[in-house]
């Protein structure tokens, strides 16, 4: 892969870190533990956007088939 376009996705990961106040494990694992609601909605804030994701992709695919 281009060293470029990995440098760009890393930054986002980055980013989206900083924005989320923490990684998604982060806020999964410890943060759903502690009973924390912004973990909670963090948490499925990212689910629903995995979720969504996929579904455009899949349909992305079957566009191009």
């Amino acid at each position: 892969r281009p060293l470029p376009l990995l440098a760009v996705a890393g930054l986002l990961v980055g980013f989206g870190t900083v924005l989320g106040s923490g990684c998604t494990s982060g806020h999964g694992v410890c943060g759903l533990g502690r009973r924390s609601a912004r973990s909670l909605v963090a948490t499925l804030t990212f689910m629903a956007t995995g979720v969504a994701t996929v579904f455009i992709a899949h349909l992305a695919h079957l566009a191009l088939a």
